[in-house]
């Protein structure tokens, strides 16, 4: 008996010694286990705090305009490095150069100096970041010097930079901006010429401006575009009458006459043109069609202009490919504002003759300005939608007149469109329809201005729009490049071509904006508030502690030029179609 107990109590207790054994061996994978996850918890709240680190510092990078006495009356109530009492002293101002300023903080208990830097310097440069933004800035909002100066004054922020190295800013920038512009250019090409099935043989459009209105301008810029579905800029030039270098350095002539000749051959002259300012756009336009063939490797066989047959002429007299005849395709939106301009000129030659029923052309129930601008649209209307037929597109165009002709005793509509003509529509409903000649333009008004649809509506005219395209894209690129460079205002060709290098609106300059966002500064200012610790070697003394801003995250200027787009307000800025005739 005593056995048999003896053999339980040993069975009992190996069976408890097991599940105790199991209890902690459950127990250790429960821990380990909730360790795991307590370590990944732990490294899940590391990133969130370091993530939340990284997007403060991002948002904290920029430029802040702050009062010189909110800046004291902060460092008052700060404990001094140096003596480790509350900080009271005085601030001078060690440097400035624009809008860059270093400042001298000295504590009056133990001298300790600390230094405060409004803005870091460019990369590989000496020129200082904020006084490069605001001469971009300058640019964009068709600024100068002077109109800065007025800016700056009137937030009470110090005057810009001296002139002369104003402009050598300007030069710095457009170092930049250009070649940005050859690289925009040459992928626009890329992009017309795959666009085309790999055609090296493009159809483009051109046009030129003036600074000034008039014939009178000392500075000149043409474009040409490409004639995708999305137009880009491809080529761009500049003509100059005027050198202001050039004009300055004329009073040492006979005062040093050796200054004057080191600075005649280290001077790059920014007049390359002498003439008429008239002749400019067609000198332009041939240069750059004389150097597609070195600088892309391609021809422009065909070209959309405007009325003027300067430069068309020029290019079939001086061929810029030997063997090539270019062919000259109107630009649809000047050829029927011309119809609007004969009418208006036929009014203002005609407005005291007494027509054919004893009334003059203008006045109540007359033929209006109105009238007259309807005509314009009816006949760009049916270029668009028949340029590709020229008989269609013929009596199309004479549809307008004869419609508008017609009477209850001798109709014509014959060539009219019963979607939007009521005489064909009554007639096809079996109803009798009334011309109402009350609304409608008198015959003897019409008349009178026959001769311009004569000339205009001629199947001789109307083949030079066949096939035509349109200058929408040069004449938005001047838009945009007008508030830039106002005309009312006088610039140096340096901003002109800066602005000149701005380029036309696609899809990719918008996945860029998003992209540069990201790794660009946004705001200008002159006070930093970022702020790091230098090298000891900088300083002068052991007593003195350095401030200097953080350097990081700084974007490369060349990114922030290479992103001067077209913004969303240029892109939806309002033109007129056409430009001038």
């Amino acid at each position: 008996m005593g056995k048999r107990n003896n053999a339980y109590k040993k069975k009992s207790r190996k069976s408890v010694i097991k599940r105790i054994r199991s209890e902690n061996l459950k127990r250790k994978r429960d821990y380990i286990s909730s360790s795991s996850a307590n370590e990944e918890s732990i490294m899940s709240m590391q990133n969130e705090s370091t993530s939340s680190k990284q997007n403060v510092n991002d948002n904290l990078d920029f430029n802040l305009i702050i009062h010189m006495n909110s800046l004291i009356s902060l460092l008052k109530q700060l404990i001094c490095s140096g003596c480790n009492k509350r900080w009271d002293g005085f601030t001078t101002i060690k440097e400035r150069d624009g809008l860059y300023i270093q400042l001298e903080f000295m504590c009056n208990h133990c001298g300790f100096l600390t230094r405060l830097y409004s803005s870091s310097k460019m990369r590989n440069g000496r020129r200082h970041e904020i006084n490069v933004r605001w001469a971009i800035g300058g640019t964009l909002c068709g600024l100068g010097r002077s109109g800065i100066m007025k800016l700056l004054g009137s937030l009470n922020l110090p005057p810009p930079v001296q002139e002369h190295k104003y402009r050598e800013v300007q030069e710095f920038i457009l170092n930049y901006v250009e070649t940005a512009q050859e690289q925009s250019m040459i992928d626009a090409v890329y992009d017309a010429i795959s666009e085309a099935g790999d055609v090296e043989d493009l159809t483009v459009s051109g046009d030129g401006a003036w600074l000034t209105r008039g014939f009178s301008s000392l500075h000149g810029i043409a474009a040409i575009c490409s004639t995708t579905s999305k137009p880009k800029v491809i080529d761009t030039n500049w003509c100059s009458k005027k050198c202001s270098k050039c004009r300055s350095a004329e009073s040492l002539r006979h005062v040093n006459s050796d200054l004057f000749s080191t600075f005649q051959e280290n001077h790059e002259c920014q007049l390359n043109f002498i003439g008429a300012s008239g002749a400019m756009e067609k000198e332009m336009i041939y240069e750059m069609f004389c150097r597609s063939l070195p600088k892309y490797d391609i021809k422009y066989i065909s070209y959309i202009g405007d009325g003027d047959a300067k430069v068309h002429k020029h290019l079939t007299t001086n061929p810029p490919y030997p063997g090539v005849t270019i062919r000259k395709l109107e630009d649809t939106n000047h050829f029927a504002k011309r119809m609007l301009s004969r009418i208006k000129k036929i009014k203002q030659e005609n407005k005291n003759t007494i027509l054919s029923d004893g009334k003059k052309i203008s006045g109540k129930g007359r033929l209006t300005d109105g009238d007259a601008i309807k005509f314009k649209i009816y006949f760009a209307k049916a270029i668009r939608e028949s340029k590709t037929d020229l008989d269609k597109l013929y009596e199309k165009s004479w549809t307008i007149f004869n419609h508008h002709y017609s009477t209850d005793i001798e109709p014509m509509h014959d060539w009219c469109d019963p979607q939007w003509c009521k005489y064909l529509q009554a007639k096809s409903n079996g109803q009798q329809f009334t011309h109402n000649s009350r609304l409608a333009i008198p015959r003897a008004c019409l008349d009178l201005i026959k001769p311009a649809f004569l000339e205009l509506c001629s199947k001789t005219s109307l083949a030079r729009v066949v096939g035509g395209g349109s200058q929408n894209a040069n004449e938005a690129f001047h838009s945009l490049l007008w508030t830039m460079v106002p005309k009312h205002r006088f610039c140096s060709s340096t901003i002109l071509r800066t602005a000149l290098a701005r380029k036309s609106l696609t899809s990719k300059v918008k996945k860029r904006r998003k992209k540069s966002a990201t790794t660009t500064t946004t705001t200008t200012t002159t006070i930093m508030t970022t702020t790091a610790t230098a090298n000891n070697s900088s300083s002068e003394s052991d007593d003195e502690f350095s401030f200097i801003p953080n350097n990081n995250n700084f974007a490369d200027i060349t990114q922030g030029l290479i992103a001067l787009e077209l913004s969303e307000d240029d892109a939806d800025m309002d033109y007129e179609p056409g430009g001038d005739d």
